[in-house]
């Protein structure tokens, strides 16, 4: 799996929204960040249908944090933004063989062990302990 750079803006987006824990602006996010504004709303869009975000329309509007920040893992960020977080085609929902097998596969089945431990360790990486001054 590698992650897209929508991703990496939202990882991005998500640490600072916790860190500064306010409403933030669209356009400041984007100066902050070095990220453009497209993407900014782009991704804070996604975020905010996963629950992770509130977008706040009008002049005072913005960008904030819902959910505990205390919660947020690195893979809800990943989850809500990548179309797929399968590390080969075989593992997503209608996934296919590239041997075209339709029976039982060793390499398969390391795949679902692999993909198991990385999604595990990434539910385990809270983002308020990737921020020095949390």
């Amino acid at each position: 799996m590698q992650l897209s750079i929508t991703t990496d803006y939202g990882i991005r987006v998500v640490l600072y929204l916790i860190k500064h824990r306010q409403i933030v602006k669209s356009t400041k996010l984007s100066e902050e960040l070095n990220i453009p504004k497209n993407y900014i709303l782009k991704v804070t869009k996604k975020l905010e249908e996963a629950g992770i975000v509130n977008i706040y329309q009008g002049v005072n509007g913005g960008i904030k944090i819902k959910k505990d920040i205390h919660e947020i893992t690195l893979w809800d960020v990943i989850s809500a933004l990548e179309t797929t977080t399968a590390i080969n085609k075989c593992l997503e929902k209608e996934g296919c063989c590239t041997k075209g097998s339709n029976g039982f596969c060793r390499v398969r089945d390391v795949y679902v062990v692999l993909q198991q431990a990385v999604e595990d360790r990434l539910q385990s990486i809270k983002l308020i302990d990737l921020i020095e001054d949390n």
